[in-house]
């Protein structure tokens, strides 16, 4: 068990980062004496605070503390990475030497040049709220059995799961290039899935709730509601195969915004892993789709001022009115196009996007399912495309058929198919109201001509 003076010194660190500065510099200075041409690393430390919930009722509860310091060894243009839960300083050179150690057998890339300069961001948003660290065990059982004994006053044989999250984390993180910051950071969640079974009849629903400030979240209701929803997807139906128009509701409206800024990826498309290889500047979509990417709101889910490389983050306009207009950049494939660094790169490698931002309509969600007088409103779950190929094929498992203008009945053993482009340009409508994470707008959006099948028809 952790002591109660290295207990409060990680607490301190979590509020002054910047405390974890000299680890990350020792790591930098250890690797360019044992032969590393580049080096960045990162010391932090988190609290990690969990509640699950398994048939009703809370399975485990854990609280952990970590500390850990990480090395990345560029030597002739071979990468190595090491990392390890340091408590004592001592271990930071053999550390270092393993990660140089490890560079000098990896292949040499070619396509290597350097990693970031340090910059001055454009702004830094707010991300840590010093009230999550008041949160205990006991706070969030409480949210957790207040959440079971709710959806159980719903549908009394619920079978609900679910998790309860509370996460404070603080880093820094130092390169051979020069680039110094230090940061931290909160979060909250909250989700449940509930099951109604009556008999051979099931009907399911999950929700969440997710923030970086408590004054941003809601743990309450949430399991009530989900099991509520559950309760109207029984008795579901079978969908005719057709031709139809497809409503996609907030949760997977976003998922197919983040396919698009996943399909943006630089390093997918730089290795031809990307519908999007040699798209930029054509049209992708319909002229009402407008993507942005804005990692610098505060108190967004997904901000921070760098990336996981310490590069400072931009905004960037991935689509505009139907056109791919910018991709999602790190410092390698940045140097590799020979662009500006667009700010999203990992730790680890790769490129991640943050906030994506979308460009709203003039109707509402209710007047955009009111216009269809057949289709399909689908509330949870995704079109989940490839990527590569741009395929869709995929099952709708909670959805609900649109009749007149109404939500009528839920659809079991429904399909969709098709081609991801020619989805994203038959996007007909999108809502001028939305679902609101942190940091986070989501929208409706309304497609037309989508295939749809049912099991056992033709």
């Amino acid at each position: 068990m952790m002591s109660e003076k290295r207990e409060g010194d990680i607490e301190m660190q979590l509020h002054q980062p910047e405390r974890l500065l000299p680890l990350a510099e020792q790591a930098v200075a250890s690797a360019k004496r044992a032969g590393a041409d580049f080096v960045d690393a990162t010391a932090s430390i988190s609290r990690e605070l969990s509640i699950t919930v398994e048939k009703s009722s809370i399975k485990t509860a854990e609280l952990v503390w970590s500390r850990q310091v990480s090395v990345r060894v560029y030597v002739a243009g071979g990468m190595g990475y090491a990392s390890g839960s340091i408590l004592d300083p001592g271990d930071i050179e053999d550390l270092s030497q393993k990660a140089v150690a490890l560079a000098r057998l990896a292949t040499p890339d070619p396509d290597f040049v350097a990693l970031p300069e340090p910059q001055q961001p454009q702004r830094v948003p707010d991300t840590f709220d010093p009230q999550v660290l008041l949160i205990g065990p006991d706070d969030a059982i409480r949210w957790a059995t207040q959440n079971i004994q709710s959806a159980r006053s719903v549908y009394r044989d619920v079978i609900l799961s679910g998790d309860v999250g509370i996460s404070a984390s603080a880093g820094a993180l130092a390169s051979s290039s020069g680039i110094r910051i230090a940061r931290n950071s909160t979060s909250v969640d909250l989700g449940f899935f509930a099951v109604i079974k009556n008999g051979a009849n099931v009907g399911s629903f999950a929700d969440h709730d997710s923030a970086r400030f408590m004054s941003d979240f809601d743990p309450d209701g949430i399991a009530a509601k989900v099991t509520q929803r559950a309760l109207s997807y029984q008795n579901a139906r079978k969908a005719k195969t057709q031709k139809t128009t497809l409503v996609l509701g907030p949760l997977p409206a976003y998922g197919l915004i983040g396919a698009i800024a996943g399909a943006a990826n630089a390093e997918s498309m730089q290795r031809r892993r990307s519908i999007f290889a040699d798209r930029l500047n054509t049209v992708i979509g319909s002229t009402l789709l407008t993507i942005s990417d804005d990692g610098l709101i505060s108190r967004g889910l997904h901000s921070g001022a760098h990336d996981g490389e310490g590069a400072v983050r931009n905004v960037v306009k991935i689509v505009d009115g139907g056109r791919f207009a910018g991709a999602l950049h790190n410092s390698y494939t940045a140097n590799k196009a020979k662009v500006p660094n667009t700010g999203h790169g990992l730790r680890t490698g790769g490129v991640g996007y943050t906030n994506l931002q979308i460009g709203l309509g003039e109707k509402t969600a209710r007047e955009l399912i009111g216009e269809v007088d057949d289709g399909i409103y689908l509330e949870l779950g995704g079109l989940d495309p490839d990527l590569v190929s741009g395929d869709i094929s995929t099952n709708l498992d909670f959805a609900f058929k649109i009749e007149k203008g109404e939500l009528t009945y839920p659809l079991a053993n429904t399909m969709v198919g098709g081609d991801f482009i020619e989805m994203l340009k038959n996007i007909d409508a999108v809502s001028v109201d939305y679902r609101y994470e942190p940091g986070i707008h989501m929208p409706t959006l309304r497609i037309r001509d989508v295939q749809i099948s049912s099991e056992g028809q033709p």
